[in-house]
């Protein structure tokens, strides 16, 4: 079977509620393991602000138990035997389900022998409010939004959900990335304690980072708590620059006011001033969290910290970007991981697919005569990913 046909099977045959899915002629099969987050939110932290959404009120949560307590999949063999080796897989901003990843973790599985865990990054994919993946109530709220902005770019339904709770606390950024570090934290020491049902005692850990997925994985490999990260190795696809670098602004990520509070908190005015809102700074590494955090926002900020750190990794990280990508371009990942004159010697790779693609959407599946074309872009990339991480 070809990428459209595996991810059409993947998609009919995958749910989250199941505790173990057989995949249909393979000898792969699906676990989804329960966790509870490392952070529960205080209500009644954070900046507070009133918004008039009507009904959607609640779209400013931070409380969500769904965030606190949810379930991530794992693709593992059939034998029942537990792994001595895990690739953790991290996706992209404002996913909202698993679908687009579900073939890109059984490939990994299939080809490289590890078990795939892929986790959800806080309030997003099953961590979020199922109905902000609702294309009517999302509606809605989009239109609030241009309603209010007749110069807001790009708000769409997709995009509402995320761009609204951005704009209104920009520092719902921060905050969500390092309740995720702090949860793959967690679930990194009780695989390597031996306490997760799955694996095997002191199991390697590895990475396959998408997009946002590698900013976040950047964070964490910086800081290295515990040195937790030192043996492990990282590929990085269509993801790897400073936040600085990215255009986020897309009908599937966020609109452009959002975007631009992003960027006016955290690269036009001193990071430093949101700190005091996040109430994090009583939790363990958060000072090693917030210094890479802050390594990974502009690339003139914590320079020699940042180059220093993936120069000492530079063995353990590949990446590739592709050359259309708008979003997070391709120059941008080099420039980021590289340092001054390739000086950090990380090897990266720009490829171009013979085909209509976008960053969110590298492998599309709409058209039947591109289906060729898309499964060896996808062979391309991945095969070179399961080789690395192997």
């Amino acid at each position: 079977m070809d990428y459209f046909e595996n991810q059409t099977l993947l998609k009919s045959c995958y749910r989250s509620e199941a505790h173990e899915i057989a995949i249909p002629g393979s000898k792969s099969r699906i676990v989804n393991c329960d966790f509870q987050s490392a952070i529960k939110p205080d209500e009644q932290s954070g900046e507070k602000k009133r918004i008039n959404l009507s009904d959607h009120t609640d779209i400013l949560q931070r409380t969500f138990d769904g965030n606190y307590n949810f379930t991530y999949p794992v693709f593992i063999d059939q034998t029942g035997n537990a792994s001595n080796g895990a690739i953790i897989l991290l996706h992209g901003l404002n996913e909202r389900s698993w679908h687009k990843y579900l073939y890109w973790a059984q490939y990994l599985h299939e080809h490289t022998g590890k078990a795939v865990i892929l986790f959800p990054i806080a309030f997003h994919v099953n961590r979020a409010p199922g109905y902000w993946s609702d294309p009517r109530q999302m509606s809605e709220v989009a239109q609030y939004r241009t309603s209010q902005s007749n110069q807001n770019a790009v708000v769409s339904p997709v995009n509402a959900a995320l761009s609204t709770r951005l704009d209104m606390h920009p520092e719902w950024f921060c905050t969500s990335g390092l309740q995720s570090c702090y949860d793959l934290i967690k679930l990194i020491q009780t695989i390597k304690s031996g306490q997760h049902p799955l694996f095997h005692a002191g199991t390697s850990i590895d990475f396959f980072a998408y997009s946002i997925g590698a900013f976040l994985l950047e964070v964490l490999l910086i800081a290295n708590p515990d040195k937790m990260f030192s043996e492990s190795k990282s590929f990085l696809f269509s993801g790897g620059s400073s936040f600085q670098q990215m255009q986020g602004v897309s009908k599937y990520i966020m609109d452009a006011k959002a975007f631009d509070r992003l960027k006016d908190t955290f690269i036009r005015q001193d990071p430093d001033q949101v700190m005091p809102r996040l109430n994090m700074e009583h939790l363990t590494n958060f000072n090693s969290l917030w210094s890479s955090f802050l390594a990974m926002l502009r690339l003139d900020r914590f320079q020699m910290f940042r180059d220093r750190a993936f120069h000492q990794m530079r063995n353990q990280i590949t990446a590739i970007g592709l050359l259309k990508d708008q979003v997070i371009p391709a120059k941008s990942i080099l420039q980021t991981l590289c340092g001054n004159k390739n000086r950090n010697k990380i090897p990266m790779l720009v490829l171009d697919f013979p085909y209509p693609y976008t960053h969110e959407n590298p492998f599309p599946m709409g058209k039947i005569e591109l289906r060729p074309l898309v499964d060896q872009a996808f062979i391309q990339i991945f095969g070179r990913a399961s080789e690395f991480l192997a």
